[in-house]
């Protein structure tokens, strides 16, 4: 009886998608309808799961529809009583801001306590364009814009590789300034954070310090005279060579930039801006939960490759 009991404590269960969807939204403790007034078909709860399923499924609106209605299982998982229809999904998309959509970002993150993060920005194109297409275009001489949308991520470096936070702009900003608007919501305590040289910058350096966090970035040549600012760059010095060795994990951050881009967040679809970035975050929370179940999978195989080698033995 007690080992049973000790393997319902360590051991998790098999996660699959479904499940993780399902943990996330009931945790949110969401009300009934979004909506006081008007049409009550759809709960908040299956708006906003069609929304993220919509995301995972890289497919478009009028194609998804057809999916959920006709083809997928996913009708009879969320109980859903009436036909989805393009413009009613299209609507959903809208109706859920930032603020909520991070908040649910949180949720997929419950429970963790990392130790090592890392900040780091990248650009992400507002059009899918096929390298065939910009090989001729090379060829006959022609150099098109290639427009594109900045992303600034906290991620973990260790094992799960999880993001904690983002910001996604339209046009490009400096690296201080977007780790400003990070860094300052930062709930985390007692974490290392790892940056580049882009991010040598004395406020973010206190600001972390504040939070008993942190902040490993390599030094730059500066010509400072302010007292103030050689004491406050003497301890940013100490701390980088201090902890050199974790520094290394750095490269783990453009390891998460290349897994969502090739995974989930190779194109952007929207137009508007405001949907641009609604995007961006329902495709980081899919991220998320795809690295959760992921998680749970590896230490299952472990844990039974573990056991098939003390059986061996």
């Amino acid at each position: 009886m007690t080992k049973k009991l000790l393997q319902k404590q360590i051991i998790p269960l098999e996660k699959s998608f479904k499940k993780e969807l399902f943990e996330t939204l009931l945790s949110l403790d969401l009300p009934e309808y979004s909506n006081n007034t008007g049409n009550k078909q759809f709960t908040t709860f299956q708006k906003l799961a069609c929304v993220i399923l919509y995301f995972r499924s890289k497919l478009p609106l009028r194609e998804f529809c057809d999916f959920i209605n006709h083809e997928s299982l996913w009708k009879k998982d969320l109980k859903l009583k009436y036909d989805l229809k393009k413009s009613t999904l299209n609507d959903w998309v809208k109706t859920f801001d930032l603020d909520f959509l991070k908040r649910v970002l949180d949720e997929t993150n419950r429970g963790d306590k990392p130790k090592i993060l890392g900040i780091d920005g990248s650009g992400i194109s507002s059009k899918y364009k096929s390298s065939y297409y910009q090989k001729r275009l090379k060829d006959f001489g022609i150099n098109p814009k290639s427009p594109y949308h900045k992303l600034d991520i906290i991620a973990d470096m260790e094992n799960g590789k999880k993001i904690y936070d983002f910001t996604f702009t339209m046009k490009q900003y400096n690296d201080k300034k977007q780790a400003k608007r990070l860094l300052k919501r930062f709930k985390l305590k007692d974490v290392f954070v790892i940056g580049d040289r882009g991010y040598y910058f004395f406020y973010l350096f206190t600001l972390l310090r504040k939070k008993n966090n942190i902040f490993i970035v390599p030094p730059i040549k500066s010509g400072g005279k302010e007292i103030h600012r050689n004491l406050v760059r003497k301890k940013f010095q100490e701390t980088f060579y201090k902890y050199k060795d974790l520094y290394n994990k750095r490269s783990n951050v453009e390891g998460v930039f290349s897994s969502l881009k090739r995974t989930i967040l190779s194109k952007i679809v929207s137009k508007n801006f405001m949907t641009k970035k609604r995007e961006v975050a329902y495709k980081i929370i899919v991220y998320n939960m795809k690295k959760n179940v992921f998680q749970t999978i590896c230490f299952l195989r472990n844990f039974l490759n573990f056991k098939k080698n003390l059986l061996c033995n």
